[in-house]
């Protein structure tokens, strides 16, 4: 059985940033440094903001969900 994420691709860029600040520099590093402090981080998704950027969403969560375990 497959143990839940506590990032996933609906989670929103905001919450993240909030719940996590230690994943700033990573999120920082996958969508840009202006994602980290637009106010639209608020309101996009995990999915929204990696098609926005050209990412495949589920390799960004599999990136943020690894960084969080290594901090």
């Amino acid at each position: 059985m497959n143990k839940p994420r506590p990032i996933g691709t609906d989670t929103l860029v905001g919450d993240i940033l909030r719940q996590y600040p230690a994943l700033r520099v990573k999120v920082a590093e996958l969508f840009g440094p202006d994602c980290v402090s637009c106010r639209s981080n608020r309101h996009e998704t995990v999915t929204y903001t990696s098609w926005h950027k050209g990412l495949d969403p589920e390799a960004v969560v599999r990136a943020l969900n690894d960084a969080l375990k290594a901090k």
